[in-house]
């Protein structure tokens, strides 16, 4: 019976032990190291001020990373259902996580950064977030998180490279409520504003906003969080979803920034860009206002004005805003391909989607690696059942 017990207890070490070499950093050897504030998952919470975030994006193909050979992932799975649990999650997460490191280092060789630059910081957070969310949560989302990787950093080579012929700088202030200083620079400012609900942010939205940056050549994207509305009862309220929000975007400094100025109201995008202008009369702003393509069109399904012929009015209106020292023009977000030119005074352009399908409703609906890491925790921190997310022990609520 001794000699029974014995050989029951190497049968099952052997898998244990696989798993182990799969997740470890000695797995990684030869790949280089991230900065701890990289990988660490609790950078998020740390990270409450609001920012800035920038970077084109294209549509190519992620790189196809060199995938480890999984010969640990079946081992792991031979043990009895009581010692599986942990060890059989272990290995497939482990080796994400190689896979992910591994196409770091290509990146980094494809893309290379200043060392020290708010780009590469940004990359390092980025980075930070894709390593956690494949650890705790996207075990079958390698793609997507592979393809976030070399996006982003497509994007930020980009911005980096507005930053080098002094094109853009995004340290140049604007005001954004009526909480912050005037802002007496004679600088002239040029913003992306990004009207979203961010119930909760995904990763669609942060691509986007970052292909902005380097294509439209604005100094930061501000992202206009929507206010709590009664007609959206459903709708995560200001006091959760604005936190978050704040969470996620402290990660794009210096290139994205939160504006609050939604708050208390049931306003539009199109208004509300008008009352960010009226925060700074007398500025030389530029402002392209980001919207999706199902916008580009003159009336909406119900028989009003749609986004142009609602920013045209707007602009000819006594908002605050000075008509001669701010621009308006639309970005469009591309979603459901090309549409006939509409006529408008505004200038207008083009930025293409991100190339995978993304909404905050596939998120609410469980497809959570579309949210960044730091949604994801601040939600199973403070908010348990959000967005039908397990508690932090694993458990549902």
């Amino acid at each position: 019976m001794r000699r029974l017990r014995l050989l029951l207890a190497l049968s099952l070490a052997v898998p244990v032990h696989a798993a182990v070499l799969v997740e470890g950093e000695g797995a990684f050897s030869g790949l280089p190291a991230l900065p701890p504030s990289a990988i660490s998952a609790s950078l998020a919470p740390a990270l409450t001020a609001p920012s800035l975030l920038s970077a084109p994006i294209s549509s190519e193909k992620p790189l196809a990373p060199n995938v480890a050979p999984a010969a640990a992932a079946p081992a792991a799975a031979a043990p009895a259902a009581a010692h599986v649990a942990a060890p059989a999650a272990a290995a497939p997460r482990g080796e994400e996580t190689a896979r992910l490191r591994a196409l770091f280092s290509r990146l980094d060789a494809q893309f290379p950064l200043p060392d020290g630059s708010p780009t590469a910081a940004v990359r390092a957070r980025v980075r930070g977030q894709l390593l956690s969310a494949a650890r705790e949560y996207a075990e079958p989302e390698a793609d997507l998180l592979e393809t976030v990787a070399s996006e982003s950093d497509r994007a930020l080579v980009r911005i980096q490279s507005r930053l080098d012929a002094g094109e853009i700088d995004p340290t140049r202030g604007v005001r954004l409520s009526q909480d912050d200083p005037p802002v007496s620079e004679e600088t002239h400012a040029r913003i992306g504003v990004y009207p979203v609900a961010a119930d909760p942010f995904q990763w669609g939205h942060l691509l986007v906003a970052l292909r902005a940056v380097g294509e439209l050549g604005v100094d930061k994207v501000v992202f206009v969080l929507a206010g709590d509305d009664p007609r959206k009862p459903a709708m995560t309220p200001v006091a959760d979803r604005h936190p978050m929000g704040r969470e996620v975007l402290a990660l794009f400094s210096p290139f994205f920034a939160y504006s609050p100025i939604a708050v208390g109201t049931t306003l539009d995008g199109e208004t509300n860009i008008f009352r960010i202008l009226a925060l700074n009369p007398e500025r030389r702003v530029d402002a392209w206002y980001m919207v999706g393509d199902d916008h580009y069109r003159l009336v909406d399904k119900n028989g009003n004005p749609d986004t142009l012929p609602k920013l045209e009015a707007n602009f000819a209106r006594p908002l605050g805003h000075s008509p001669t020292l701010h621009a308006l023009k639309v970005a469009f977000i591309r979603r459901e391909g090309s549409a006939d030119w509409i006529p408008t005074s505004l200038d207008v352009d083009f930025l293409d989607h991100v190339g995978f399908d993304a909404s905050s409703t596939q998120v609410r609906g469980g497809r959570h690696a579309l949210m960044p890491h730091a949604a994801y925790d601040y939600a199973r921190r403070n908010l348990p059942g959000l967005y039908n997310l397990p508690a932090r022990d694993g458990s549902d609520h």
